[in-house]
């Protein structure tokens, strides 16, 4: 691959003009290109670039496809940070500079790339999709959500679907991240911490005000879940959490019991199953809980929790006695 490179860099000074056999390497690049034949793609689409004194976007463009292709991102970048500067109006050369940019881990600079594709084809899927994710990995979620919400009107697939729903739920804006999982259960039947995830937005009051079926159907994606691994202890801790809003504390203390059972070492379902037996009067059972819950304490807010029940906890006994 280096010695390619170098090649490359030594036709450079070999500018010759456009005449019948630079038709023909075009042709025959074309076709390497087709058949993925990279190294040979490279080569000739190189010959015709500087064949045409530089000036040719295509040319640049596909002998930086190929030279990605091959593994030398280094080489494809130098070439279209050339190309872009001669031919600052096509938007492939920005797009393909832009993903180049992305893999080799500048992200910023992809993201600027992306912006001027999209800026002279707005239509771009490819830069849609790779700005959303440069910004994700930026950790700009709120800004990828617009240019993620326009790939999934151009392009709906589960993957372009599935940037939106992490890149909303990563920015808060729940409703957005609501309305993607129902676009992404319509495409796919959604994995097990799809559903998971997916359920959780239905605790969320602002939701649920905005999206009244949110609750409904949320309560029903973990559901899902559960059909999917039954073991799944954050599926019955959230369906616990449903019936805790419902006032059906017979049901949540059993979803909660179950998550208990299925992960005895975690703290907040403990925590969360003492609350609710303290709710329900049962003093003894609380009581036992938060003896275990004492001895589970990570850290200080699973302290300052416990402490709080405790003292319900002794409210309680002094209102019985």
């Amino acid at each position: 691959m280096r010695a390619l490179s170098l090649t490359l860099l030594t036709l450079s000074a070999c500018v010759t003009s456009r005449d019948a056999g630079v038709e023909a390497n075009e042709r025959l690049a074309a076709a390497a290109s087709r058949r993925g034949d990279w190294e040979v793609a490279a080569d000739l689409w190189h010959r015709v670039y500087l064949a045409d004194g530089l000036d040719n976007p295509r040319a640049c463009l596909e002998t930086s496809r190929a030279l990605a292709e091959l593994g030398d991102p280094a080489s494809a970048e130098a070439l279209l940070r050339d190309g872009v500067r001669r031919s600052p109006e096509s938007a492939a050369l920005h797009e393909l500079h832009g993903r180049v940019l992305e893999e080799t881990g500048w992200r910023r600079a992809a993201e600027a790339a992306y912006v001027k594709a999209l800026e002279l084809q707005p239509g771009l899927t490819t830069s849609l999709a790779g700005l959303g994710r440069v910004r994700l990995q930026l950790g700009l979620e709120t800004s990828a959500i617009a240019p993620l919400e326009r790939l999934v009107e151009l392009d709906p697939t589960p993957d372009s679907v599935r940037l939106l729903t992490e890149a909303a739920r990563s920015a808060g804006q729940d409703t957005v991240a609501y309305d993607a999982y129902l676009h992404l259960f319509d495409l796919t039947q959604g994995t097990l911490w799809e559903l998971v995830d997916a359920g959780s937005l239905g605790l969320k009051a602002g939701l649920r005000e905005e999206r009244r079926a949110s609750g409904p159907v949320c309560d029903a994606w973990l559901s899902r879940a559960l059909e999917v691994d039954p073991q799944c202890a954050q599926a019955h801790i959230y369906l616990g959490r449903f019936r805790v809003l419902a006032g059906e504390e017979d049901e949540a203390a059993a979803y909660l019991m179950r998550a208990r059972e299925i992960d005895p070492g975690e703290v907040e379902t403990v925590l969360e199953l003492a609350e609710l037996e303290l709710r329900r009067g049962e003093r003894a059972a609380a009581t036992e809980l938060l003896d275990q819950a004492a001895e589970l304490a990570r850290d200080e807010a699973d302290r300052v929790r416990l402490e709080l029940l405790l003292s319900k906890a002794e409210e309680l006994t002094e209102q019985a006695g």
